[in-house]
């Protein structure tokens, strides 16, 4: 679990709010997604789809001395002694995550009740969960939901699921 979805549980925790949801399960593949089928569960398909607005940097340096490449995502890397470094690629930004099927699953157990609240554990849509102030901005890992007996209805509030932090 990322360290601002645990920054989000323990804020929960020291309100006195219940922190124990129905847990749903994701499926990223038919294989996984017939099964639960099979075993009752209701799948809710959603496209697997990428936010412009997910993306993390890196530069690509080289030791002069011994050759060997280094990845860097911290622009403060740069103020370390460059001497025996080469930048090969220089700052570019990147999508970061890597899907392997182009739809997932959200999988309903079949006695769920409308109304019930919910915890997407592996979420599908690309949601903000946290952003840096070099320019880095991560998805949300998992996001508490609704299930209203259709769909599930996902309850992203950016004021309390998304982080800001500085470094």
């Amino acid at each position: 679990m990322p360290f601002w979805a645990k920054k989000k549980e323990k804020r929960q925790a020291e309100a006195g709010a219940v922190v124990s949801l129905p847990v749903i399960k994701t499926a990223r593949d038919l294989e996984a997604i017939n099964t639960a089928v099979s075993e009752g569960f209701i799948p809710i398909i959603r496209k697997v789809e990428r936010s412009a607005e997910i993306n993390s940097k890196y530069a690509l340096v080289r030791n002069t001395r011994t050759g060997a490449f280094e990845m860097i995502g911290d622009y403060r890397a740069e103020l370390d002694d460059m001497t025996d470094r080469e930048k090969v690629i220089d700052w570019t930004s990147y999508y970061p995550y890597h899907f392997e099927y182009p739809f997932a699953a959200y999988l309903v157990p079949s006695d769920l009740s409308a109304g019930t609240r919910v915890l997407l554990e592996d979420l599908i849509e690309d949601l903000i969960g946290a952003t840096w102030n070099q320019g880095d901005v991560y998805r949300l890992s998992s996001c508490e939901a609704i299930w209203d007996g259709q769909d599930i209805v996902i309850q992203y509030d950016a004021q309390q699921d998304r982080t800001d932090f500085i470094g």
